[in-house]
């Protein structure tokens, strides 16, 4: 399992999964190649589709409430363990906040 690290000068770097990473750049609709930017001009977009997601996620959790009774042991413990896409993306969405403000790109590298 590789590593992507994002960089920016707005923000201190990011290190992630190469799995989550391309989770995010499909919901930021970027393709995932070894190394990339995201131009000042673009990281609006992308932090749009990264909320624009985690908002979705939200609304299913609450429309659809798990019944813990219901689960097995071993269920409940992954559900315990389950991390968020809002908890994987909250970095990289901080990191375009920033960049944006800044005017500056995002970089990063496999």
């Amino acid at each position: 399992m590789g590593i992507v690290k994002f960089k920016s000068k707005a923000a201190g770097d990011i290190v992630m999964f190469k799995s989550n990473a391309e989770q995010m750049f499909r919901i930021m609709g970027i393709e995932a190649s070894e190394r990339g930017v995201i131009e000042p001009g673009d990281l609006a977009h992308a932090h749009a589709q990264l909320v624009a997601a985690i908002n979705t996620e939200r609304m299913a959790r609450s429309e659809n409430p798990i019944d813990e009774d219901s689960l097995s042991a071993e269920e409940k413990i992954a559900l315990k363990n389950h991390i968020s896409l809002e908890q994987r993306a909250y970095p990289l969405l901080k990191m375009l906040e920033e960049a944006q403000k800044k005017k500056v790109d995002v970089h990063w590298g496999f």
